[in-house]
C-alpha cells in the first residue's frame, strides 16, 4: 500500500542508516517479510527493530546464545534460528567477543581483534546450516530485504544458498574487513551478480543489491539517507550518536543526581514534618489533658459553688429564723422590762403606803418573831444548835439587846390579860431562850 499524503516518522536503529535506506525503497509495502542474518542484538544497531514496530515481520540468525535468548524476549512472533549458516552443514567453532557484535566464524579476524583491541573471545561450537535448508519453508514467498552480516563469512552464507526458491527483493551485505574500511566483497558479488542482482548503492559499510525482477527499486537506493526521509535517530545507534547519547546521559545523570538531591531533602522535609506532627499531637494531648483538667476543676467548682449557694440560702433561712427569735426574744425582753418596771412601780407604791400606813414596821416585826420563834424551835430540839446560838448571840451585842427587849415584851404580853394568846410552843420557846439568855448572863 502506498500513502504519499501523511508522512510518517520513522525511528532508526541501525548502525549506518541501512533501515533509513532499506524503508525508503519498501515502505509501500504493508506488513512485510524479512531475512536478518547475524541480527545481534534487538535493538542496539538493528537493521530490522523499525520494521518490527512497523508490523513487518521476519526470521532471526543468530548463533550467539546471548542475543538469540534477547531476540526471543524482544520479538514476539517472530522466528530466531540459533545456528551459523554457510555452504555446507554440519558444526563449527564460533568464535564469541562478548558485549560486541564481532563473533566470527574466522579465526584470522578474532585473533586480529584480540591483538589489535584487546577483545578476548571464547570458543563454542555452533550448528551450521545452508540458506537453502534454514529457509526452505519460504520458498515461493516474497521476502523484501536480506541483511547479511557475518564478520567475514558473507561469500560462504550466499553460496549455500537456492537463488531460484529464494529471491529476497533487496540483499544488503556488509563489505569491508570488519573494523576496518578496508573493501571485502568481491566473491560475494559475483554470487549475487550471476543469481540476477544488481548494485544499487553503497554506504560505505554495506553494498545494496536489488533483484533484477524488482530493479525499479534501485533509483530509491542511491541517495544516502537525508532529511527528506522524515526519519529520526533512536540515539541508540552505532557512533553517530555516541556524543549525544553522552550529553543524553549526562544530563540524565545530573537529572538523577538532582532527583536524588531533591528526594533527599523531600524525606528530610518530610521526616522534619513528622516531627512536628509528633511534637504537635503530643501538644495537643497535653492541652486537652489540662482542658480535661480544667473541665474537671470547673465541675467540681460548680459544685462547690452550688454547695455554698445550698448552704447560704440555708444560712439566710436560718438568719431569717434568728431574726425572727431575735425579734421575738427583744419582744420577750421588752415585755420582760415593760413587767418589772411595772412590778417596781408597784412595789414601790405599795411599800410607800405600807410604810405611810405603819404596815411595814408591822411586817418587819412579825417576820423577825416568826424567824425567833423557828430559831426557838430548832434550839430546842437541839442542844448543839443551842449552844451554837448562845455562841453567836454573845459574839453579836446588838442582837443580844434586841433579844432582850423582845424576850422581855414577850413575857410581859404573857401575863397581860386580854392579850393575844401565844401558841404552848411559842411560849415553850421563848422560855428556853429566855433561859438560855441568863444562863450566859449569869457567869
Amino acid at each position: 500500500m502506498t500513502d504519499d499524503t501523511k508522512p510518517e516518522v520513522f525511528t532508526s536503529y541501525a548502525q549506518n542508516f541501512e533501515d533509513v535506506v532499506l524503508w525508503r525503497a519498501l515502505k509501500h509495502i504493508s506488513e512485510g517479510l524479512y531475512i536478518d542474518i547475524g541480527a545481534q542484538h534487538p535493538v542496539l544497531d538493528s537493521v530490522s527493530k523499525a520494521f518490527y514496530e512497523h508490523g513487518w515481520r521476519g526470521i532471526h540468525v543468530e548463533p550467539v546464545p546471548h542475543y538469540a535468548a534477547m531476540i526471543r524476549e524482544d520479538r514476539p512472533g517472530e522466528q530466531v534460528l540459533q545456528v551459523a549458516l554457510s555452504d555446507q552443514e554440519g558444526v563449527m567453532e564460533l568464535y564469541v567477543i562478548e558485549n560486541s557484535g564481532l563473533s566470527t566464524g574466522v579465526k584470522a579476524f578474532a585473533d586480529l581483534h584480540e591483538a589489535k583491541h584487546g577483545f578476548a573471545h571464547q570458543v563454542i561450537q555452533t550448528p551450521v546450516l545452508t540458506m537453502k535448508t534454514a529457509f526452505a519453508s519460504l520458498a515461493g514467498r516474497d521476502v523484501h530485504w536480506l541483511k547479511i552480516d557475518v564478520e567475514g563469512l558473507e561469500e560462504q552464507v550466499l553460496r549455500g544458498w537456492d537463488s531460484k526458491a529464494l529471491r529476497p527483493w533487496i540483499i544488503a551485505i556488509e563489505a569491508t574487513v570488519p573494523m576496518s574500511t578496508e573493501l571485502r566483497y568481491e566473491g560475494a558479488e559475483r554470487v549475487l551478480v550471476n543469481s540476477g542482482y544488481e548494485f544499487a548503492y553503497f554506504d560505505g559499510l554495506n553494498r545494496f543489491y536489488v533483484a533484477a525482477e524488482h530493479r525499479e527499486l534501485a533509483a530509491k537506493l542511491q541517495v544516502p539517507p537525508n532529511v527528506f526521509d522524515e526519519a529520526q535517530l533512536s540515539g541508540l545507534s552505532g557512533t553517530w550518536c555516541v556524543g549525544a547519547v553522552a550529553r543524553v546521559r549526562a544530563e540524565m545523570q545530573d537529572a538523577v543526581n538532582q532527583l536524588s538531591t531533591l528526594r533527599d531533602q523531600a524525606v528530610a522535609q518530610v521526616h522534619h514534618a513528622e516531627e512536628r506532627a509528633l511534637q504537635a499531637e503530643a501538644k495537643a494531648a497535653q492541652a486537652e489533658a489540662k482542658a480535661a483538667l480544667a473541665e474537671a476543676r470547673v465541675v467540681q467548682l460548680n459544685a462547690q459553688t452550688a454547695q455554698s449557694e445550698a448552704r447560704a440560702s440555708q444560712a439566710d433561712v436560718r438568719m431569717g429564723r434568728a431574726e425572727e427569735r431575735a425579734k421575738h426574744l427583744e419582744a420577750r425582753v421588752a415585755l420582760a422590762e415593760e413587767r418589772a418596771r411595772l412590778a417596781e412601780r408597784t412595789l414601790g407604791r405599795r411599800l410607800i403606803t405600807a410604810a405611810r400606813d405603819g404596815r411595814l414596821l408591822e411586817g418587819g416585826k412579825r417576820r423577825v418573831k416568826s424567824a425567833l420563834r423557828l430559831s426557838a424551835t430548832a434550839v430546842s430540839r437541839s442542844p448543839a444548835l443551842g449552844k451554837a446560838a448562845r455562841s453567836i448571840i454573845g459574839l453579836i451585842p446588838p442582837l443580844k439587846r434586841r433579844l432582850s427587849a423582845v424576850l422581855a415584851t414577850e413575857s410581859t404580853t404573857v401575863a397581860t390579860p386580854g392579850s393575844d394568846t401565844q401558841s404552848p410552843d411559842t411560849l415553850i420557846t421563848l422560855r428556853q431562850l429566855a433561859q438560855s439568855q441568863r444562863g450566859q448572863e449569869g457567869p
